[in-house]
């Protein structure tokens, strides 16, 4: 996704390596950056803070990382440039799946054998609201495409937590096998999909994920029917997963929308930001 501005950017202060007992502090106006160290897991971090604290946290994730040689796409914190239009304080993560040593664009939080990345991620966002005091319905986690499987697993651990997500994987197995592929080799050591979702289905299904954290987060979730994968793939994987949690299925909001130009890609920012800020309001007015 493109990332233009016409403003110059905030600074960034760099926090270095942060420990489960460690403490982060709001400082309004800049970005602080650091690295979440837990178990066998790094997760690079961006937080802002609004200049007036808003007791709101939006948690937001990458989708697809455009590779390049000059670029750690450790450091790619996508729609950073929106912080201005965001009502809440934001932490942006990155996927650790993401390293200079290998040429993966889509990790969706699975890291490397042995490092399984999705709870570090959820774990990062947990410490970070924690510090800044903002309760679980107060705490929105966004993404798009892979972005979204990663918001909607953090959300999974997290009771009593909102999520947003646009075009999200619900299941992993079912995008791009390009994609896929790659995660299978890198991630898994070459096993075939069909073992992993047998010995990890909570890994690939976010429904599944539902089911094993007996938790389903209220979700709004925006789903292109012009886009094939989205309509044809990844929504029926939704309806197919949700029966496992029946009784909660009144809280995930699926709204459909069609836009052929846009395919797979997130709707625009301007109603981004708007659905943003609408479920962020409605959280603390509740």
């Amino acid at each position: 996704m493109s990332e233009s501005s016409t403003t110059e950017e905030p600074p960034f202060y760099q926090l270095g390596t942060l420990l489960p007992g460690d403490w982060i502090e709001r400082r309004p106006g800049i970005f602080q950056r650091f690295d979440f160290h837990v178990g066998t897991v790094s997760v690079a971090a961006l937080l802002w803070s609004k200049e007036v604290p808003t007791g709101r946290l939006v948690i937001a994730f990458n989708g697809a990382v455009r590779r390049a040689p000059e670029k750690d796409p450790q450091e790619v914190f996508q729609r950073r440039t929106w912080v201005d239009e965001i009502d809440a304080d934001v932490l942006f993560l990155s996927d650790p799946t993401l390293r200079n040593d290998n040429g993966i664009s889509i990790g969706w939080g699975q890291g490397s054998p042995g490092h399984y990345a999705n709870p570090a991620l959820a774990q990062t966002a947990r410490f970070v609201a924690e510090c800044l005091n903002i309760p679980s319905a107060a705490r929105l986690y966004f993404g798009t495409s892979a972005g979204g499987f990663q918001a909607l697993q953090a959300a999974a651990r997290d009771e009593g937590c909102r999520a947003l997500v646009n075009n999200p994987q619900i299941d992993w197995t079912k995008y791009m096998p390009t994609f896929v592929n790659a995660i299978s080799r890198y991630s898994y050591n070459e096993r075939p999909t069909e073992d992993i979702a047998s010995d990890h289905p909570d890994r690939i299904s976010v429904g599944h994920a539902f089911a094993a954290f007996n938790h389903t987060p209220r979700t709004r979730c925006l789903i292109n029917a012009a886009s094939n994968n989205d309509a044809l793939a990844q929504l029926p994987a939704l309806v197919d997963a949700l029966p496992a949690q029946a009784g909660e299925r009144s809280c995930f909001d699926v709204s459909l929308y069609s836009d052929v130009r846009g395919g797979h890609n997130p709707l625009p920012r301007h109603a981004t930001t708007a659905a943003i800020n609408s479920i962020v309001k409605e959280a603390v007015d509740e």
